[in-house]
């Protein structure tokens, strides 16, 4: 008997996936005009890679322009005139050993979990930047990592939930002492909320000739990069090649439609 696929099981029409077939960008390498195509690699390497081998090929690289997710958000934003301004690591962990040193001073405002030296940024700082990559602060994802931790074992459920808890106090935190992005990664959030918000225009304005998007190099899929993916998908017409690495390609092909499988992908728990 047939079975009917759910929504996380049904990958969109224009997007391919690949595992370790990049080299096939070289058959599209040509003279042309403008750019049609967007390289876009999450690693800064993994992009001089590709354009070492179009170079060595002695292939022409007219037809390719290339990028990573936050310049990508960065040009979809001021489309739209909006701020591209985040605070970067160094003044980020600055703001959160202020944020402990408060927090141990007066009324705790950040909870932390069992173990964890309270004055210690570095360590906290990671703990965030966890949870974000792999929720994207999203209100579905915050809700099955809460729902995940209920199910183990303790002490490893209070565990596991008390790194949530202590990411989101950061964040709400952060974003109460800074006007900017409190990271680069929510730069990408704001652009993904710009497109499913102006229905693929701030695409259309700041990338008026591209027609493919080829994402590369990737050994892992953050969530924040897989909701832009899903917004571009859902309100442009590109058609949409990503390749996988060798190694966690075959999992990450079976696995990928479900990364796409969140509503309102952009949408933060805060709000």
């Amino acid at each position: 008997m047939q079975r009917d696929h759910t929504r996380d099981e049904i990958l969109p029409a224009q997007v391919t996936l690949h595992v370790g077939a990049e080299l096939e960008l070289l058959d599209r390498a040509c003279h042309a005009p403008r750019s049609t195509e967007l390289v876009v690699a999450p690693v800064e390497l993994h992009q001089r890679n590709v354009q070492r081998r179009l170079r060595e090929a002695r292939a022409p690289k007219d037809a390719f322009e290339f990028d990573d997710p936050v310049g990508l958000s960065r040009d979809v934003l001021r489309a739209s005139d909006a701020s591209t301004a985040a605070i970067d690591r160094i003044d980020r962990l600055t703001l959160v050993r202020a944020i402990l040193d408060e927090s141990a001073s007066a009324s705790p405002t950040v909870s932390l979990p069992v173990g964890t030296p309270s004055g210690d940024p570095q360590y906290v700082e990671q703990i965030r930047t966890d949870v974000e990559r792999a929720t994207n602060f999203h209100p579905e994802r915050v809700a099955a990592w809460d729902d995940a931790a209920g199910e183990l074992d303790a002490p490893i459920d209070a565990d596991t939930a008390a790194l949530l808890e202590t990411a989101l106090d950061v964040e709400r935190a952060l974003r109460a002492r800074t006007e900017e992005a409190v990271s680069e990664t929510e730069l990408v959030r704001r652009a993904t909320r710009d497109l499913a918000a102006t229905d693929g225009a701030a695409w259309a304005a700041a990338y008026p000739e591209i027609r493919r998007l080829s994402l590369v190099g990737l050994s892992s899929v953050s969530a924040a990069l897989a909701d832009l993916l899903h917004a571009l998908v859902a309100t442009t017409t590109l058609e949409v090649h990503v390749y996988f690495r060798e190694g966690t390609g075959a999992y990450l092909e079976g696995r990928f439609p479900s990364l796409l499988g969140v509503e309102d992908p952009g949408l933060e728990v805060f709000e």
